[in-house]
């Protein structure tokens, strides 16, 4: 199960890296929920999620992780990283640091994540 559980963490960091939507959305399961950042609406169902990657990837943004981490324990695990949001419109950009925490299905695809992070987790460039 571990195999399955980092096998799904590494394809959330190369959707973002690739900046692949579809590939983002095949990681999930069809009833999966993600919070991001934890304490906001989760995203409940591919429908969601799809319209969350789309919020965060508005006007020319590109999030890309970096200083990537892994914990793996079964069928969860924790992703830490630094996402590197950048706005290609206006030359905006940030640092968020990240932790993710994911379930995983029998089937290795993600059925929970949570982003934790908050403003002090953020850093201007």
């Amino acid at each position: 199960m571990e195999d399955k559980t980092r096998a799904a963490m590494e394809g959330y960091v190369e959707a973002y890296t690739k900046n692949e939507k579809n590939l983002f959305i095949e990681l999930w399961d069809s009833n999966a929920v993600f919070e991001d950042p934890v304490g906001s609406d989760p995203c409940k169902g591919i429908e969601a999620i799809g319209n969350f990657w789309d919020f965060a990837h508005a006007e020319g943004m590109t999030i890309t992780p970096s200083d990537v981490s892994y914990v793996v324990c079964g069928n969860e695990g924790i992703l830490k990283a630094v996402m590197k949001v950048r706005n290609e419109s206006n030359g905006t950009s940030m640092d968020i640091s990240i932790v993710d925490h994911f379930v995983i299905n029998d089937s290795g695809k993600i059925i929970s994540g949570r982003a934790f992070w908050d403003q002090n987790s953020i850093s201007s460039n």
